[in-house]
């Protein structure tokens, strides 16, 4: 019996060891997240631009045609002026790899779990991480909770202000404005690419126009923009949709992937072509070691 509680006892802090060396390894894994996450953030000096679609600009770079076609939603209208505090932006989308050792370290299964079997096309773990808008904002609030800082996704204001340089008016967020397939946008494709394939905007974002479309904070409101404040503008109070910016680019055309105000969508289905990245709403430097 002595010899059989002796054994209950050691099996006992064996397990406990065990536990304690997975979760100091998890905790590692999430430190290096946090230290990765901080070293890709681009600080973006806050100023006023003019939001909106300026139509001569697209029209210039598109022609009428494409105007016509892509542009006349209405709800990228009117032009109004935006004052914008100053905060940092991930530089590039949220990957699986990163969105994984979220999952892992509170027990939750792997988003999108079914596309592993699929040759790893879509799940590739450097290709933008596919989700629903609550798991996005969920995945930037646990950061806040682990770093202390004020995580956050971005409002469409601010998405715009960086996809844009601060204001400039460009048509896409690419390295000169323009859409050069294969040089600074994806080729036609069934599946994303991995993040940072191509050349980032002057401000060094990658991927805002092209890749997959990007969950913001603010409710969709099609008239929204007839009254918005000027002052850190964070979208309607309540809605049955949020914004998408950015764009589809592996499958649809590079016309829709311009920094004007695009798309909207309900918040629960994870789509593979919607991904995100973050803020921090914060002008302090971050603790990068």
């Amino acid at each position: 019996m002595k010899n059989f509680l002796l054994l209950l006892i050691v099996c006992f802090f064996c397990a406990c060891s065990n536990n304690i060396a997975k979760t100091g390894e998890k905790s590692s894994e999430v430190q290096r997240l946090i230290n990765k996450t901080y070293e890709q953030m681009i600080f973006v000096e806050g100023g006023s631009y003019m939001m909106g679609d300026p139509r001569q600009a697209f029209v210039d770079a598109l022609g009428e045609d494409a105007w016509t076609q892509y542009f006349t939603a209405g709800d990228n209208i009117p032009v109004h002026k935006v004052t914008l505090d100053s905060y940092y932006m991930g530089a590039y989308e949220v990957t699986y790899a990163d969105y994984d050792v979220y999952t892992n370290s509170i027990g939750k299964e792997l988003v999108l779990k079914k596309y592993l079997s699929r040759n790893g096309h879509v799940r590739d773990p450097q290709n933008p991480v596919g989700i629903s808008w609550h798991g996005a904002k969920d995945y930037c609030q646990w950061l806040a909770e682990q770093s202390g800082l004020p995580f956050n996704l971005p409002t469409e204001a601010q998405w715009e202000y960086a996809a844009r340089n601060r204001g400039q008016v460009v048509v896409f967020a690419t390295d000169n404005g323009k859409v050069e397939r294969g040089r600074n946008f994806p080729e036609h494709s069934k599946y994303p690419k991995h993040v940072g394939k191509f050349p980032p905007n002057p401000m060094g974002f990658y991927d805002l126009s092209g890749n997959a479309y990007e969950w913001v904070n603010d409710w969709y409101e099609k008239d929204y923009y007839k009254h918005s404040p000027e002052i850190n503008p964070q979208g309607p109070k309540n809605g049955t949709e949020k914004v998408k910016r950015g764009g589809w680019a592996f499958l649809g055309p590079p016309d829709s992937t311009t920094v004007a105000r695009g798309f909207s969508d309900y918040l629960d289905k994870n789509y593979p072509s919607t991904g995100f990245r973050c803020v921090i709403n914060t002008d302090k430097p971050l603790p990068v070691k």
